[in-house]
């Protein structure tokens, strides 16, 4: 980092907790007069104005796929990067590897590397615990928490008959009970800020049934619920609650030995090409898959100014499968 970005880093800090002792204006002059900080730094260095200069963004599940390429979009607009993860590959009733710690370094550098300021938190978000100190972390570094990914999940492939009890709890904990606890962690430090945004990723199973993925889709349902829930109950103060559901997307939540051999069960050795190759035949758009850089520009938008006033919203992005949808 170079000097003149150290002090303007410094200069948000102190400004931003000299206003909030002194109480001579709102929380949401705070926020703004941060932005202001910001752009004006940017504007004496002769630097080009990035639209989340000055905010930071919490990543739930951040170490890898739909996370950190969202991640890097919020970079790219100027955002401060909280990367939080679990870093722990193996969790009970969940058939693939989780994030390792050395994945979660890699991110961190990834991240750097746009020339964004990154921190990372080993947290698990079935921990309210977790979370909650991550966030006091991260606003005491950068000064405040603008923007919330709430992205963190689990998945599971296989006849409702056969999931088991410990699948069902963590399948919930973490993708319905996680969201929770992360939108309780982040509201106390989105209201200091005089608003903001919280995105959820879902999934296009939010949408249909599905007999392969009907536990994992039903969580996926139930987000769609609560994030309806929450824009209803914070939209008054200005945070933005709205949703992103993508279809089959490449990344190691999808592709992996229990998901393709449960999806493709016939085939001697499914590849997730195979499983897109089935999908695209009869997709609207005649593609059977996303990239996560695909998810990630869903959700930057959500995070942008093209949204400051859209709240309770969920956007399909699935190779136009929305088309096939009542919802």
């Amino acid at each position: 980092m170079t000097s003149n970005s150290k002090n303007t880093a410094h200069a948000q800090k102190v400004s931003r907790r000299q206003m909030l002792r002194t109480g001579t204006i709102g929380a949401a002059a705070v926020a703004a007069s941060t932005v202001m900080t910001a752009r004006h730094a940017a504007a004496q260095s002769g630097t080009t104005t990035r639209e989340l200069d000055g905010k930071t963004a919490f990543v739930t599940g951040g170490a890898r796929g739909i996370g950190l390429a969202s991640a890097e979009e919020f970079a790219k607009a100027g955002a401060n990067i909280v990367l939080f993860d679990i870093a722990t590959p193996n969790m009970p009733h969940v058939s693939y590897a989780l994030p390792s710690r050395a994945d979660l370094a890699t991110a961190q550098a990834r991240i750097e590397a746009l020339g964004a300021q990154c921190m990372t938190y080993r947290g698990d978000v079935r921990n309210l615990e977790d979370q909650q100190a991550a966030m006091r972390r991260a606003v005491d570094r950068f000064g405040s928490l603008d923007i919330v990914l709430a992205n963190a999940g689990v998945g599971h492939a296989g006849a409702i008959e056969d999931v088991t009890a410990g699948e069902i709890s963590t399948l919930y904990e973490v993708n319905v009970g996680g969201y929770m606890k992360t939108t309780q962690a982040a509201l106390p430090h989105l209201r200091t800020a005089g608003g903001g945004r919280i995105i959820y990723i879902s999934s296009g199973l939010s949408r249909t049934g599905n007999g392969i993925f009907g536990s994992y889709g039903a969580t996926k349902w139930a987000v769609n619920g609560f994030a309806k829930s929450a824009a209803l109950a914070y939209g008054r103060e200005n945070i933005m609650c709205n949703v992103v559901a993508p279809g089959l997307v490449r990344t190691p939540f999808a592709d992996n030995e229990a998901v393709l051999r449960a999806v493709l069960p016939n085939a001697e050795n499914p590849t997730f090409d195979d499983v897109s190759a089935a999908i695209a035949s009869g997709s609207t758009l005649g593609i059977g898959h996303h990239e996560v850089e695909d998810i990630a520009k869903a959700v930057m938008w959500f995070a942008s100014d093209a949204t400051k006033r859209m709240t309770g919203e969920v956007m399909d992005v699935s190779y136009g499968d929305a088309a096939r949808s009542v919802g």
